[in-house]
């Protein structure tokens, strides 16, 4: 069920979601492959409220997690396996997407006897037996919060960090329109008296690894102006993660580099993570919908920033994508 808050729908999925979460006493969480700020701040977040009302709660993770995230609480925690004589009476699928997109992952599914779906992403198909897909949240974690808070039990600290961290990353530090009034209501509650916000700002924006200095210089220093400036296009062979050891999430955030860029509508980041796949990340000042264009290819997201993964060469995914992006911005401008 789609849903967005307010409304009665909304508030009959909460209490639904309440009801189970507060029977259940093995749970476990999963979510989209690299983790990015709300994926496993929303997995954390539930991790510690169910530490602290005595229930077990495993978070599922199987991929090396980011530096700016990777000090959150309870992080080190994850495992990549279930233990095979637990019933779980309940499992939550953070930002899981589409079930193509998990993979492997959707054989855990079948393990606990009721499964919730939380995303904000648009188009989403929820997986769950109780789903809250609201495409007016700013994050899964604003999401979980309304669920949490609902409970009527006092988050902790580790907690409101954990979901403070998701909706800060996912709306950019509140700088992308998907900051709602809604959105700050909430991050107010979070920050109580106890979160050191600044703290939490340098830990995820002001500290990096050499490793994320220079896949993000490589991205910067190849970056191609292409349609008279319209469009801003870098990318990220194989090798240059192998010649230094990076991962793949050395990588992450590298577009917001060149998407600031003036006069620009749309930047392209391509990375090829494996032989023949190559991930595109697209970003949008705002004129054009790159969701819409990302879909062409089988991808998602939002308006303004979504994702694909492509098989074929670098070279030969880059000439597509950019053929389809000229395309769409030479048919907007004629229709003006």
């Amino acid at each position: 069920m789609n849903v967005s808050w307010p409304g009665a729908d909304y508030d009959r999925q909460i209490e639904l979601i309440c009801e189970q979460l507060m029977h259940a006493r093995n749970l476990f969480s999963i979510a989209h492959p690299f983790s990015d700020g709300d994926a496993l701040g929303s997995q954390l977040a539930l991790y510690h409220f169910c530490r602290s009302t005595g229930k077990n709660c495993i978070t599922l993770n199987f991929d090396p997690l980011p530096d700016q995230i990777s000090w959150l609480s309870g992080s080190d925690c994850s495992q990549s396996e279930l233990p095979p004589d637990i019933n779980f009476d309940l499992a939550f699928l953070m930002e899981t997407t589409d079930a193509r997109r998990m993979g492997d992952r959707v054989n855990f599914f079948p393990r606990a006897r009721t499964r919730v779906h939380l995303d904000h992403h648009i188009g989403v198909v929820g997986l769950g037996n109780i789903n809250i897909l609201d495409e007016s949240a700013s994050s899964t974690c604003e999401i979980l919060y309304n669920i949490l808070e609902r409970t009527g039990v006092k988050l902790s600290r580790e907690c409101r960090e954990a979901l403070y961290v998701g909706i800060m990353t996912d709306t950019g530090n509140f700088r992308y329109n998907n900051s709602t009034p809604r959105s700050h209501e909430v991050i107010a509650r979070l920050i109580a008296d106890d979160l050191v916000v600044d703290d939490i700002y340098k830990k995820v924006y002001e500290q990096t690894s050499y490793n994320r200095v220079v896949m993000h210089g490589m991205v910067m220093a190849r970056t191609r102006r292409l349609l008279d400036g319209k469009i801003v296009a870098s990318w990220l062979k194989l090798d240059d993660f192998t010649s230094i050891g990076a991962d793949e999430v050395d990588a992450d955030g590298a577009i917001r580099h060149i998407s600031c860029i003036n006069g620009i509508e749309v930047a392209l980041l391509f990375k090829e993570i494996e032989d023949n796949k190559v991930k595109v990340s697209f970003r949008s000042t705002g004129n054009v919908d790159v969701m819409e264009i990302s879909r062409k290819f089988k991808g998602g997201g939002h308006r303004n920033a979504s994702g694909a993964q492509l098989d074929g060469s670098i070279e030969e995914v880059m000439a597509q994508v950019v053929a389809i992006v000229t395309e769409t911005l030479e048919h907007a401008q004629g229709a003006q």
